[in-house]
């Protein structure tokens, strides 16, 4: 994968950012791969993700690293999960920064609430993504759609902000290919945002993943073309 295709800038941005007197919360942190990077450059983070064997895992690498100021928790903050509301686990007025790398927009909704008086929100968001001439040899739950409208991202995230009295405060947009060296790699690409139970394993995958591989890819792995987007609010002081 090549620089500045979106999540290099999306982690640039973020440490841009950081201060040593600050909180930070990531949204749907996953491994918890940002969450355990940033921490020595806060005062706290927490990272709380819906999947407790990706939560499990954030922990086991964090006692690794010796990291004392990070805290994780399996959490979904979406509306179905909470009797009709967004709720993020934390109390009001908890963080000086939030960020969220390709999870979902319920959050944003709630974001106010924690954040403190001229807090900063980043979200690196990810495009629809083009289908490729391999994708229908991909069983159903790692097949993709592609949306309809391909300017819904702004608009999304500008109503979800709308709702809470913010606007969008800058606006970066990303049109590039990403290169996946191996199967193990794509798989990671395609089952991101589920669950285990909801994809299929890697052990099952691997023969259909490695087949594309010896088909539709060249010395550099096999390339998916898209776009991604980033934005950024400010609280109010």
């Amino acid at each position: 994968m090549g620089y500045w295709h979106g999540e290099d800038h999306y982690l640039a941005l973020v440490q841009q950012h950081l201060r040593a007197t600050i909180d930070v919360l990531d949204v749907a942190c996953g491994h918890g791969v940002i969450t355990n990077k940033i921490a020595p450059f806060c005062r706290s983070v927490l990272g709380y993700d819906r999947s407790a064997s990706w939560i499990d895992l954030a922990q086991q690498t964090a006692g690794k690293l010796g990291m004392t100021n990070v805290s994780f928790l399996c959490h979904d903050s979406s509306p179905a999960a909470n009797n009709g509301r967004v709720r993020i686990p934390a109390s009001d007025n908890s963080f000086d920064l939030l960020i969220c790398s390709k999870g979902p927009f319920h959050w944003i909704e709630d974001a106010r609430r924690v954040a403190r008086p001229g807090a900063v929100l980043l979200m690196l968001v990810p495009d629809a993504t083009p289908v490729t001439a391999w994708h229908s040899l991909l069983p159903e739950p790692l097949q993709w759609q592609l949306f309809p409208d391909q300017n819904w991202a702004r608009p999304a995230i500008e109503q979800r902000l709308a709702t809470t009295g913010l606007a969008i405060h800058s606006w970066w947009s990303f049109d590039v290919p990403e290169i996946f060296e191996d199967p193990e790699q794509m798989h990671l690409w395609l089952t991101w945002g589920n669950t285990p139970e909801e994809t299929p394993s890697l052990a099952d995958s691997l023969p259909l993943l490695e087949r594309i591989f010896t088909e539709y890819g060249n010395a550099e792995g096999v390339a998916v073309r898209y776009r991604r987007y980033l934005w950024k609010a400010v609280m109010p002081e």
